[in-house]
C-alpha cells in the first residue's frame, strides 16, 4: 500500500511542477526554469504540497481499492482466498 500512495504521490508531483513551471514562465516573462529567482523557485515550490491533495483525497476514500483505507482489509482477505486455493489444488495432487 505505500509503494502505491509513494507512486501516485510521485506521478502527480510531476504533474504538478512541470504545470507550475509553465504557469511561472509565462507569467514571468522567463525564457526558460534556468532564469527563475528565489521568488519564482517557491512559486514552483507550492506544487509540493498541491500534490499531495489528490493522494490524500484517495486514501481517505473507504471504497479507493488501490490505497483507500479499506484497502488493507481487502488485501488480506483477498491473501487469505488465494492461500485456501492453494491448499485445496495441492491436496487434489
Amino acid at each position: 500500500m505505500n509503494k502505491a500512495v509513494l507512486e501516485s504521490y510521485a506521478r502527480n508531483l510531476l504533474g504538478q511542477v512541470i504545470g507550475a513551471v509553465m504557469i511561472v514562465m509565462q507569467t514571468s516573462g522567463a525564457a526558460t526554469p534556468l532564469a527563475f529567482g528565489a521568488s519564482e523557485w517557491l512559486l514552483v515550490a507550492n506544487a509540493l504540497w498541491a500534490s499531495l491533495v489528490p493522494v490524500a483525497l484517495r486514501w481517505v476514500n473507504k471504497k479507493d481499492p488501490a490505497f483507500g483505507r479499506v484497502a488493507d482489509a481487502a488485501a488480506a482477505e483477498i491473501t487469505k482466498k488465494i492461500a485456501a486455493e492453494i491448499k485445496k489444488s495441492a491436496k487434489k495432487k
